[in-house]
Formats: C-alpha cells, sequence, structure tokens
C-alpha cells in the first residue's frame, strides 16, 4: 500500500484531497466537453484520491466518499439547471424558443381572442389583420370581409386566428 507519511509519521491528505479535487475538475470539464474519456479519467482519479484517504483511516475515506457525492450532484444540478439560464449555457446547449418563428404558437395568439382587429387586406377567406399593432394571418367565418372591416378574434389556431365580422 502506498503510504504518505509526514515527518511525525501522520498520513499526509494533501495528495488525496488533491487528486478528488483534479477528479472532480475533469468530471465537471466533461458536462462542457462531452468526451467521454474526461469524465472516466476524473472518476478514476477522484476513486484513487478516495483511495489514499481511508489510510488516514475509515472514517476520513467514507468522509472523501461523501464530499465526492455530493460535489458530483452540485455539480450536475448546476449543469443542468443553472447553467442553461446564462448566456454561456444557452450558447453550449441547443435551447430553442418560439419567440420570433415564422409560425406562432396557438398560446402566442390566444391573448388576442375576444378583442377587435381591422382587416389590413381582403379576408375571402383568409388574409391579414391588425390587432393592437401587430399583423397576423386570419381566417374568416364569414367566407369574405372587405378591407378596412372590424373583425373580432374568437379563435386561436397554430400561425392564425379565426375572426368573424361585428355587425
Amino acid at each position: 500500500m502506498l503510504a504518505i507519511l509526514t515527518a511525525h509519521g501522520e498520513v499526509s491528505l494533501v495528495l488525496p484531497i488533491s487528486l478528488l479535487l483534479g477528479g472532480l475538475l475533469l468530471i465537471a470539464a466533461e458536462f462542457f466537453l462531452p468526451t467521454i474519456v474526461l469524465g472516466f479519467i476524473g472518476a478514476v482519479v477522484s476513486f484513487t484520491g478516495i483511495y489514499l484517504s481511508a489510510e488516514a483511516g475509515g472514517g476520513v475515506g467514507l468522509l472523501f466518499a461523501a464530499v465526492f457525492v455530493v460535489i458530483f450532484i452540485l455539480e450536475f444540478v448546476a449543469f443542468r439547471r443553472l447553467l442553461p439560464q446564462t448566456g454561456v449555457g444557452r450558447s453550449l446547449t441547443n435551447a430553442s424558443s418560439n419567440d420570433g418563428s415564422a409560425v406562432p404558437s396557438p398560446a402566442a395568439l390566444a391573448p388576442y381572442v375576444g378583442k377587435t382587429a381591422v382587416a389590413t387586406t381582403v379576408l375571402a377567406p383568409s388574409g391579414t389583420i391588425e390587432v393592437e399593432g401587430r399583423l397576423l394571418e386570419a381566417i374568416t367565418l364569414d367566407g369574405f370581409a372587405e378591407r378596412g372591416v372590424a373583425v373580432t378574434i374568437v379563435e386561436a389556431g397554430a400561425g392564425r386566428v379565426t375572426v368573424r365580422r361585428i355587425r
């Protein structure tokens, strides 16, 4: 067994601590550079540090193992929960939103249901309307509506709204 003794005959924990922290850093790097090699080497290095710490006593070895588990969980939570909310995290992950997409979702159009709009093109039966300064694709339930006619939005669909002429 590899014993690291100080001048007073005590086991030094400098190498085991360094190995444990170095291994955890390699595992953290694996989150950013997915290569499986860094994570594997980091695990081996960390487990070597835990093994060497056990020479100072079983309780010290268990403490090192517990520290490894806690820090590993914190790394995982930080990567999965906190990192995607940062600018760096958004650039590393493939997080996308529906904002600015060509086809608005029904949920994005739902706030317009019940509002009054104006037809900016002829609705025969589809065309464009303007509501609160925003142009939307619309289809009319009436079959036809002239340009400039006031309409009420009755339903929000994928990429369009359904309208009815105001009589």
